[in-house]
């Protein structure tokens, strides 16, 4: 049983704001999958609906292990 979620991420692209929606399990893979599209940006907000509430956070990129993020 997969519950795909939809995930839209806000961000600033150069001086417009942009939107990205990525449909994925969980948070952490819609994050890496919108961090591999855009490798440059550094801050994207995050909205997401889990059970008929609106979340949204506001991530820093990149997300992952410092140590292996440098290779």
């Amino acid at each position: 049983m997969s519950d795909i979620k939809t995930f839209t991420f806000i961000f600033q692209d150069n001086e417009y704001q942009s939107q990205e929606k990525i449909e994925s399990r969980g948070y952490k893979r819609a994050v890496k999958s919108f961090q591999n599209k855009y490798p440059k940006a550094t801050d994207v907000e995050v909205i997401w609906y889990k059970d008929n509430v609106e979340l949204q956070k506001k991530q820093k990129l990149p997300l992952g292990r410092k140590k292996k993020l440098g290779r």
